[in-house]
């Protein structure tokens, strides 16, 4: 690093994050399904990006939080199992 210059993390639930992901797969927000454990730092970080957000009840999920959250998913599905299926849906 040059002096004078400042460092930026970059991660969830950052926009920029969501920015340069979108970027590095050529995709586009409106076609792009984010898929998450964490309700708010994942799925609803994702939704505002102009991302799907989809909330999976394993992993660090808690019900509370999605009970607590700021803001609704697109989905919510019992696993990363059920992918398959909501994206035939959503195709």
């Amino acid at each position: 690093m040059r002096p004078g210059t400042e460092a930026e993390v970059v991660g969830k639930p950052a926009p920029a994050f969501f920015a340069a992901a979108l970027a590095h797969l050529g995709a586009s927000a409106a076609g792009t399904l984010m898929v998450g454990d964490d309700v708010e730092n994942d799925v609803l970080a994702a939704q505002r990006q102009g991302l799907t957000g989809a909330l999976v009840k394993t992993g660090k999920y808690l019900p509370r939080a999605l009970e607590n959250a700021s803001g609704t998913p697109d989905h919510v599905l019992g696993s990363f199992a059920d992918v398959p299926a909501l994206l035939d849906r959503l195709a």
